[in-house]
């Protein structure tokens, strides 16, 4: 009888793990980033900035393509690494930060933080850290992406970043 109510303890504890909880809202904020897939542009005056999203890999990968100028494009890649969300940022600058939902907040924005990344040794370099992303009621995204300096720490009070809003234009 001990063994049994061990086993029933363990059970529950890692039923109500975050992890747990987490695995939906990771998919499901996947699933609902695809559905933005099509061509977007910049709602601000004067800014040429366009995005564009299309899912590959049979919907297992969703590429979001912004186009600043015809000189300056960028790129991130959505994926799910088992219970995580995870968008890996291809930046102008030449790194490639990995960053991954850690929240959704009150306001419904998905709020990426930064893991880890490739080509970050340049002292003078900087890197998006952090990113969030909200879809609201009119079918806009809002977009805010913070850059920190390599190296540098992280502090979201301070290193607000830049927010834009986009419309689809298809």
């Amino acid at each position: 009888m001990p063994m049994r109510r061990i086993v029933l303890a363990v059970a529950l504890a890692l039923s109500s793990s975050p992890a747990s909880t987490a695995a939906p809202a990771a998919k499901d904020a996947f699933e609902r980033l695809k559905s933005l897939a099509g061509d977007w542009r910049s709602a601000r005056p004067g800014s040429a900035t366009v995005v564009d999203y299309r899912a590959i890999a049979n919907g297992a990968a969703l590429v979001e393509r912004w186009t600043m100028s015809p000189t300056r494009q960028s790129m991130t890649v959505y994926t799910m690494d088992g219970d995580r969300l995870l968008a890996t940022h291809y930046c102008p600058q030449g790194n490639a930060p990995r960053l991954r939902l850690e929240a959704i907040d009150a306001s419904g924005a998905y709020r990426f933080e930064f893991v880890d990344g490739a080509n970050l040794q340049d002292p003078q370099g900087s890197h998006e850290h952090a990113f969030w992303l909200r879809i609201d009621a009119q079918g806009r995204i809002t977009r805010g992406e913070t850059y920190v300096r390599n190296g540098s720490d992280y502090d979201p009070s301070r290193d607000m970043g830049e927010v834009e809003t986009f419309v689809r234009t298809k």
